[in-house]
């Protein structure tokens, strides 16, 4: 009976570190009150203490905070040595966009962030009404990718004449996704690869950096969730 009753507290003890609820940090500066679910492409899925879950892109978390959902994927590593290394991109993709990109916080986010992903390049622009007419259903598909688990990503290729311009356009759409950095030299290569002559335009690639489509746009329009599952 006493065995029994040291393996029931020994395994409420388990269940309770597993659910443990902590604060979480976003890079705006934004907490959350949860606990840590799991860590999937790149997603950190956490719940509140009334059950809601939430789904953050990890390169939204503070550093601090992006490692430990590494640790946390990986209950039994016995030091930092042991946790699985965050994926890397491949040269191809560092090739096309260079080592660092940017969120709509203005943050640096490795271009790790998009390593074992389908990627969208969206060429848009804050003063294009065709642009503005676009983008959010691109908002709104992007979402549902994230909400059904897929390994997904989107680019922002900005054509905007100011830095400001490109942010407040991000932030007036509501863009989820990443951004080349404003003036970035890549930029000129991209447009020049894949051939724009006009926006709003979306590319899609594989995750080897291979050209799927440049008509991601007609096929989001046409097709709506079902695009995804056409970029093979």
């Amino acid at each position: 009976m006493k065995i029994a009753h040291c393996l029931i507290v020994v395994a409420t003890t388990c269940l309770l570190a597993q659910a443990e609820m902590r604060t979480w940090t976003s890079t705006a500066g934004t907490t959350l009150e949860a606990e840590f679910v799991k860590l999937k492409y790149d997603t950190v899925y956490l719940r509140t203490a009334d059950g809601e879950e939430k789904r953050i892109p990890r390169s939204k978390l503070i550093m601090e905070d992006q490692q430990l959902a590494q640790t946390l994927s990986n209950p039994f590593a016995k030091d930092a040595e042991d946790v699985k290394d965050v994926p890397k991109a491949p040269d191809a993709i560092y090739a096309l966009f260079g080592d660092e990109l940017r969120d709509a916080d203005k943050k640096k986010v490795s271009v790790d962030a998009l390593a074992g992903k389908t990627i969208g390049i969206y060429f848009s622009a804050h003063w294009c009404p065709p642009c503005r007419a676009f983008t959010p259903e691109l908002v709104k598909f992007h979402k549902k990718m994230q909400q059904k688990d897929k390994p997904f990503e989107i680019v922002f290729v900005s054509s905007d004449r100011e830095k400001a311009a490109m942010y407040e356009y991000m932030e007036d759409m509501d863009m989820p996704w990443l951004a080349l950095p404003f003036g970035d030299d890549h930029k000129g290569a991209l447009s020049s690869k894949y051939g724009v002559r006009g926006i709003p335009m979306l590319v899609i690639i594989n995750k080897d950096g291979e050209l799927i489509t440049k008509n991601g746009r007609g096929d989001v329009s046409s097709k709506g969730d079902d695009a995804y599952d056409s970029w093979k």
